[in-house]
């Protein structure tokens, strides 16, 4: 059985059957309408437009929950609310894992609402506990602030940020690591320099800064950070005047060099990121041409072949009815197919130069006609000339 007599299988609308003939046949699940329904639904533009307002609205919300004298007086309300929220994100999640049972997990974005959505139900259930058993305050507040991992969401309904996410992710995955090792190499070996330099001595020295390794490694991530570190360099110079060496130097490797490479690693990723995500735009939007273009020649076709079949018997009384009904039925968003038609700008600029010549010649035959007319009537004068003897 050739390819394309087989019957098409969509993702999970049905299970593929071999009978004993080692024919393919399809088993349709019995809710296939409704599930359909509940995929298009889900990946709909107001499916993401409620989450989305759903998402700012909570974020809102919790703002609004720090204030202390607001959050004592209407406390029901921000309870209320939050349940709300909470029964709004387990619906899409319902939603999501009946449309997509298996490559719902397939998404880290999907994965990482989940971890949100059975967090606060474990932030419920320890605040219920609390009532019965006692406070637990420390695991409950811990759970209330990752709440505000809600906002987070926001990633996984725009393209823009997940493609910027993306990019910061495959950053750290790939160069960053080796950049903040070397990073640290270069801060050990300063620390252990800075350590013997101004936090050995007994006397004229900086021990609370230099005074031990961990020390000296902070004081380095302000230089690194270059903020604040003039008053650091203050206190160096009553050490000694070579202080102000050291200092330039790390501030050059450490803040200058390894900051900006690795600024530059991460725009060179985002711009890859940003090409590919264009890229899969452009692939995208050529696939839902090319799949318009089929169906549109698709539905021609059948109409066509249903005229024809009505003209075949006797529905049309010639076929200008018949190309009046055709006509009807044309849409003016039908795409035009270019392959079939001679469009592409090659054609069209020999097309021109052919008329151009057309024109050209047009002339020259009218120039040619114009001297044999006047060539033949001064023949035909001198002859009438001669016989009447003019």
């Amino acid at each position: 059985m050739s390819s394309d007599s087989l019957p098409s299988l969509t993702r999970q609308d049905s299970d593929v059957i071999i009978d004993d003939e080692g024919e393919l046949k399809k088993c349709v699940r019995p809710d296939y309408e409704f599930h359909r329904f509940i995929q298009r639904f889900t990946e709909s533009n107001w499916f993401n437009g409620i989450i989305m307002v759903t998402i700012v609205l909570n974020a809102l919300v919790m703002a609004i929950e720090t204030g202390d004298e607001l959050k004592v007086q209407y406390r029901t309300v921000f309870v209320t609310c939050d349940g709300l929220f909470l029964g709004i994100y387990t619906t899409e999640f319902i939603l999501k894992i009946y449309a997509e049972p298996v490559k719902y997990f397939y998404s880290s974005y999907n994965l990482f609402d989940f971890t949100v959505l059975v967090i606060s139900f474990i932030q419920i259930l320890l605040g219920q506990m609390q009532t019965v058993n006692g406070p637990n305050l420390n695991a409950l507040r811990t759970l209330r602030a990752l709440r505000t991992l809600r906002t987070l969401r926001t990633v996984s309904f725009v393209k823009g940020l997940q493609v910027l996410v993306n990019a910061l992710i495959d950053t750290f995955r790939n160069s960053v690591f080796n950049v903040i090792l070397l990073l640290l190499l270069l801060m050990f070996l300063f620390a252990i320099m800075g350590y013997y330099f101004f936090g050995y001595k007994e006397e004229h020295s900086d021990r609370e800064n230099w005074g031990n390794l961990q020390a000296a490694m902070m004081t380095l991530f302000t230089f690194v950070t270059v903020e604040g570190w003039t008053d650091m360099q203050m206190e160096l110079d009553k050490l000694g005047e070579g202080s102000r060496i050291y200092t330039v130097i790390f501030i050059i490797l450490g803040h200058f060099i390894f900051t900006n490479v690795f600024i530059g690693m991460i725009i060179m990723n985002i711009h890859e990121a940003t090409e590919a995500y264009r890229r899969e735009q452009m692939i995208e939007r050529e696939l839902t041409i090319q799949r318009k273009k089929e169906y549109m020649i698709r539905r021609q076709h059948e109409e066509v072949r249903q005229m024809l079949e009505k003209q075949s018997q006797g529905h049309y009384k010639d076929f200008y009815d018949m190309v009046k009904e055709f006509q009807r039925t044309l849409r003016h968003d039908d795409y035009a197919i270019s392959v079939d038609l001679a469009t592409s700008l090659t054609w069209i600029e020999a097309y021109i130069t052919t008329l151009e010549h057309q024109d050209n010649t047009m002339f020259r035959l009218q120039q040619l006609h114009f001297e044999m007319c006047n060539l033949l009537s001064m023949v035909l004068e001198k002859k009438l000339k001669e016989r009447y003897g003019l």
